[in-house]
């Protein structure tokens, strides 16, 4: 249950678009699609039909946003529903539903009025409007308190905010390619606890999570692409693809440190307590040890090492 708990917390603390809607629209789709009875059937309609009305009435163009994103990504899990065979990584799986969206989007850009640039201005301007209205918020409790040296810490937090902003908008691809996985891993555990007889295998644990060693070549071309001398459309993308491919591979390699941590007795939930309280504190340093881990593990499989000391 700890690992729930967790999870959530995890999810809608990095939840950028729609955290609701990204998970029930492929939970009900994995409901309808894997031999339903009568209870799944009724769940899975009424999640569709919550997703459904969500995404037919946005209120301004950040919602039409999600809304079409949501459409995407449930198309891309149907797509790696129909694909997938007993046997083969759920996370290559998750991979492809989030890939078949990503690719459908850049299509729809290419031969539609809406632009990236446009995303990032609409994302500048939601995510803007919410900065200032936790600012007023600071501003009347630090008007209501009286405390001296209110506004030293009111023009330093409108500042980190500006920036918080600026970089979520910049790099919105990616953070929606990075919280979509989180979202399908999300409805593949909802699905397996809701249905009567699931199918297809558990979801993997941290210390499990691995993906094909070909997608180092995206890092690859994130680097190209970031110090390639040209227009700040390349480097943007490069930036996009750097954040996505880092992400995945801070993921794998917290999967090592946590198979390495098993390897040595160490886990539960105080452990993992710990290990989040450290992430939160340290964490420019352990988001670039876990990175660095992740990519070495393309050619040296810390996992495979401590399964042969183990048996030694």
């Amino acid at each position: 249950m700890w690992r729930v708990i967790l999870g959530a917390l995890l999810y809608l603390g990095f939840a950028f678009v729609s955290p609701v809607a990204l998970v029930a629209a492929p939970l009900g789709l994995m409901l309808l699609l894997q031999r339903p009875e009568r209870r799944e059937s009724l769940i899975a309609g009424a999640l569709l039909g919550l997703v459904a009305w969500s995404v037919v009435s946005p209120a301004d163009g950040f919602g039409r946003f999600e809304g079409a994103w949501v459409c995407l990504l449930t198309g891309g899990t149907a797509i790696a529903l129909a694909l997938h065979r007993p046997g083969r990584s759920l996370v290559g799986s998750g991979l492809l539903a989030v890939g078949t969206a990503a690719v459908a989007g850049a299509l729809l850009v290419l031969v539609t009025p809406f632009s990236f640039a446009e995303l990032r201005w609409v994302a500048e301007r939601h995510y803007g409007v919410q900065a200032r209205l936790l600012l007023e918020a600071m501003n009347r409790a630090v008007a209501t308190g009286g405390g001296d040296g209110g506004g030293e810490l009111l023009q330093t937090m409108e500042l980190t905010l500006n920036e918080m902003v600026s970089a979520v908008s910049r790099l919105m691809p990616a953070l929606v390619l990075l919280q979509s996985l989180a979202a399908l891993a999300a409805a593949w555990a909802l699905y397996r606890w809701l249905a009567r007889h699931p199918e297809g295998e558990p979801l993997p644990r941290l210390r499990e999570f691995r993906f094909s060693d070909h997608l180092i070549w995206g890092v690859v071309l994130a680097l190209i692409a970031l110090v390639l001398p040209g227009a700040s459309a390349i480097r943007e993308l490069g930036g996009n693809l750097a954040a996505f491919f880092g992400g995945l591979y801070v993921v794998r390699g917290l999967g090592i440190v946590a198979a390495l941590a098993a390897a040595a007795g160490l886990g539960g939930p105080f452990a993992a307590l710990v290990a989040s309280f450290a992430a939160i504190f340290l964490m420019p340093l352990v988001m670039f040890g876990a990175l660095a881990l992740g990519v070495l593990d393309t050619w040296v499989d810390f996992r495979k090492m401590t399964v042969k000391k183990a048996g030694s």
